[in-house]
């Protein structure tokens, strides 16, 4: 094809030709495209130069309408044979001229012509004989449903599984029989290798708050010892007691206890032995209201501490509030049988004292104050003077509460165990005023 070819308007489908562009084939409805006279490649109607070898693509203007074939002389009837044929033999004038369609201008869009529609207009259908298209359905809906239904599954589907299993690995890295014992053993790692900013830094916000790394470092106990064999004890939504195996240095194995709480998602170790050395030195020095600020920041920083509860049951009681202190007494006692520590069976004695002289003498609750001192004289290895001690304040307490007989019952045990002359004449005394009337 040479260069100077024009280009045509084809109809990509069925490959009928058309004199101007359009945007679809009148037959098939398929799609147009300008054929490059030189190389033939097809581009889009709209085209003026072929995208393939850059050839200018101008359309054939359109060919006038042929002229009717004039018949041979011989066939002419008599008489016509100089007739022209543009003459009209009606009325002998010459009829209009031809009309052609003006050439589409150079490298633009012709606008088609308007067609004739043919007369015969669509072939007659019999009656009967046209069958509709059937309506669309409802049961054609519900496939189309189920169909993107079924390409939105697949798309997600694969996201929806790489999302469980990734929740799933983070779940079991970060519940709480596999994160309590991490915390614990990364802890004690800590300071077993002297590294005290790191152990330090698993310290809670409370406990850093009342405890610099000074101070930490300070008390910590640079001993040689190892630990083995972590394992969870108690286990709560918010807290956790930790058991280790401790091998100090010349000293047999022994079990000891961290109590870890839940903090911002994370296991932390609620230190407060800093604090608890300062009140013992509060109580030392005979300062109780420095004690009480200390214990009750020593309770805030673990609340299940069954020493700071202990501190913070004597100060109260110390300040003369008996309200308090029946119920910090209370809950020391209670916390010491949940969680261990080192609260020895003097100090529980000592916290049970307390509560009990609080019971007779403040608050009256005498059933409550010979509990206290039935619990008391249940300790091993009492000596005869501390019996002594207990049976005269429960024979008080008996006496208060009208049961002469069983007071009576414990001034007579207490005259066997009392050695002081003061206790020896008191017990008298008291035995006179419940001895019954003969």
């Amino acid at each position: 094809m040479s260069e100077s070819a024009s280009a045509e308007i084809v109809c990509t489908k069925c490959g009928q030709k058309f004199s101007a562009p359009g945007y679809a084939c009148s037959k098939c409805q398929g799609s147009l495209a300008k054929v490059c006279g030189n190389c033939g490649f097809k581009n889009s109607v709209a085209k003026n130069y072929c995208d393939r070898c850059g050839t200018p693509m101008t359309l054939a203007p359109a060919a006038p309408p042929a002229a009717a074939a004039a018949p041979p002389p011989e066939a002419q009837p008599p008489g016509t044979a100089h007739i022209p044929q543009t003459a009209s033999r009606g009325s002998g004038a010459a009829g209009p001229p031809p009309k052609v369609a003006p050439p589409p201008p150079a490298g633009g869009l012709a606008i088609p012509a308007a067609r004739r529609m043919d007369s015969r207009g669509p072939a007659p259908v019999p009656e009967g004989a046209y069958v509709p298209p059937p309506p669309t359905t409802e049961a054609s809906f519900s496939r189309l449903r189920r169909r993107d239904a079924l390409q939105k599954l697949r798309f997600w589907l694969p996201i929806l599984a790489v999302a469980a299993v990734g929740y799933l690995a983070y779940y079991d890295y970060n519940k709480p029989e596999k994160a309590i014992p991490r915390a614990a053993a990364q802890y004690l790692g800590a300071l077993n290798h002297l590294d005290f900013p790191g152990a330090y830094a698993l310290l809670s916000q409370e406990a850093r708050a009342h405890c610099s790394l000074e101070e930490f470092r300070a008390l910590s106990d640079e001993t040689p010892w190892t630990w083995s064999d972590v394992q969870i004890v108690r286990l709560e939504p918010e807290a956790a007691v930790v058991k280790y195996r401790l091998i100090s240095n010349g000293q047999p194995p022994s079990d000891d206890f961290l109590i870890l709480l839940r903090e911002d998602g994370k296991w932390m170790r609620p230190y407060n032995w800093n604090l608890l050395q300062k009140i013992e030195d509060a109580f030392a020095r005979k300062d109780p209201d420095m004690a009480l600020l200390l214990a009750q920041a020593a309770v805030r920083i673990n609340p299940r501490d069954p020493i700071a509860r202990g501190y913070l049951c004597e100060s109260v009681y110390f300040r003369n509030v008996p309200a308090e202190t029946e119920r910090e007494c209370a809950l020391a006692i209670s916390l010491s049988r949940i969680y261990p520590s080192k609260l020895s069976l003097k100090s529980l004695y000592h916290l049970r004292a307390i509560l009990g002289d609080t019971y007779k003498n403040s608050l009256r609750k005498y059933p409550e104050a010979v509990a206290q001192y039935d619990a008391m004289l249940a300790f091993p290895n009492l000596a005869a003077q501390d019996k002594c001690k207990l049976l005269l304040a429960r024979a008080d307490t008996r006496a208060a509460m009208g049961v002469a007989a069983e007071a009576n019952l414990d001034l007579k045990e207490a005259a066997s165990l009392c050695t002081s002359p003061e206790d020896l004449a008191y017990v008298r005394r008291k035995q006179d005023q419940t001895r019954s009337p003969k």
